[in-house]
C-alpha cells in the first residue's frame, strides 16, 4: 500500500469513528464544522451579520437597487449578499441617489430659468416646469446609480 493509501484508509476510520460517537466533527484538512441531518454532513457555515450602526435610511433608491440586483444581476446581488455588504450598499446607493437629487433640481431649475417670480406669475407653468425636471433627474439617478 503506498503512503496515500494509508492516509486516505486513516482519514475513512476517523470519519467512520466520528459518526459513531457524535452528530458534530471538525474536518481537520478545512477546519470546518459539520453537523449530522439523517446520512448527511452538513457544514456549519453561518454569514456574518451585517453592522448595522448606522441607521441611514435604505429607501426607495437603495430597495430599487436591490430589486434591480436581484433580478438582472444575480451573481453581483449574491457577492453583496455573502460578503454581507448589500445594506451598507443600499444604504450607499440611497445616500448617494438622494444628494444628486437635491443639488441637480436646483441647478436644473436655475439653467431653464424656473424662478420665484414664475411660481408668483404662472403656477401651472412652475408646476409642470419643476415636474419635467425632477423626472429627467430621476432617469438620470436611475441610469447612473439604480440600473449601472
Amino acid at each position: 500500500m503506498t503512503e496515500q493509501k494509508k492516509e486516505q484508509k486513516y482519514d475513512l476510520e476517523y470519519y467512520a469513528e466520528l459518526t459513531r460517537k457524535t452528530d458534530h466533527m471538525i474536518d481537520p484538512e478545512n477546519g470546518l464544522s459539520y453537523h449530522l441531518e439523517g446520512e448527511v454532513w452538513i457544514p456549519d457555515i453561518v454569514l456574518e451579520p451585517e453592522l448595522t450602526q448606522d441607521e441611514r435610511p435604505i429607501f426607495p433608491w437603495g430597495i430599487q437597487r436591490r430589486d434591480y440586483l436581484k433580478k438582472h444581476r444575480p451573481s453581483l446581488y449574491q457577492q453583496y449578499v455573502l460578503h454581507g455588504t448589500l445594506w451598507t450598499h443600499m444604504r450607499d446607493v440611497q445616500e448617494l441617489a438622494q444628494e444628486r437629487l437635491d443639488r441637480m433640481i436646483p441647478e436644473m431649475a436655475k439653467a431653464q430659468g424656473v424662478t420665484e417670480e414664475l411660481k408668483a406669475r404662472d403656477q401651472m407653468k412652475w408646476v409642470g416646469m419643476m415636474n419635467n425636471i425632477r423626472a429627467s433627474v430621476e432617469e438620470t439617478i436611475y441610469a447612473e446609480l439604480i440600473y449601472a
